[in-house]
């Protein structure tokens, strides 16, 4: 990542000059990751703009979140380079008329060329905010792209394993998530889920893709102190 210059870290009120630079910063950030979610700027700026908040506290990202918001809101931040996967709009497909069901369809058809592989592949990823990084490389591969949210919930799993079984092919998921208590948690559950809801015959390689022990050892990635209290850190240790 590029340098910023001086660090704006533990710095209680900034002047007008350093709020400028501090948006200049998070216009660069947002430049360089788009698109991306406001909680992934955040993250890539934890060290050298601001600390990673500890507790409940959630100051430096609700700083985050104002500035991202006021760059958009005056034009100096495309909107589109912004994501949020938390929303969502559920609604049935309609259509004015015939004519304009057969346009759209035409518009929007698309062969599915994996229905002709010998496995089904997917990309699974920690949280929605990942999942707005990848979703442009899923898509433009035709892979379904699932987000855990966190620890997936019993329904979530079984339902992916009851489409798998559906199928009747093996499947290969590649898996998105952080180097830390919960996301090395994350994968360990969802396979053991994903086998016994399956009764053991379910052909199934699952593989953590990012972040990867190596990624970890390259010096590449800001890192900062492990939450001693999540309750999956003793087994992460």
């Amino acid at each position: 990542m590029a340098s910023y210059g001086a660090s704006f870290v533990k710095r209680a009120r900034r002047t007008k000059a350093q709020v400028e630079a501090l948006r200049m910063a998070i216009r660069e950030i947002a430049k360089a990751a788009q698109p991306c979610s406001v909680r992934h700027i955040y993250y890539l700026g934890i060290g050298t703009l601001w600390d990673k908040d500890t507790g409940s506290s959630r100051r430096n990202y609700s700083v985050v979140v104002r500035e991202v918001g006021h760059l958009r809101e005056t034009g100096r931040l495309p909107w589109e380079w912004i994501t949020d996967g938390t929303r969502m709009v559920r609604q049935e497909t309609q259509y004015d008329s015939l004519d304009d069901a057969m346009q759209r369809t035409t518009e929007t058809y698309r062969r599915n060329l994996w229905a002709s592989q010998s496995r089904r592949v997917e990309v699974w990823c920690e949280s929605d905010s990942v999942g707005g990084v990848l979703l442009p490389v899923t898509s433009a591969w035709g892979v379904g792209l699932y987000s855990c949210r966190g620890q997936s919930s019993k329904t979530f799993v079984y339902e992916a394993v009851q489409q798998y079984a559906h199928q009747g092919k093996g499947v290969t998921v590649a898996f998105c998530g952080d180097w830390d208590p919960t996301g090395r948690c994350v994968p360990r559950s969802v396979v053991e889920r994903m086998e016994r809801y399956g009764n053991g015959e379910l052909d199934l390689d699952f593989r953590q893709i990012a972040i990867t022990a190596d990624d970890v050892r390259s010096d590449r990635l800001t890192t900062h102190d492990v939450n001693t209290r999540d309750v999956n850190y003793k087994r992460y240790r």
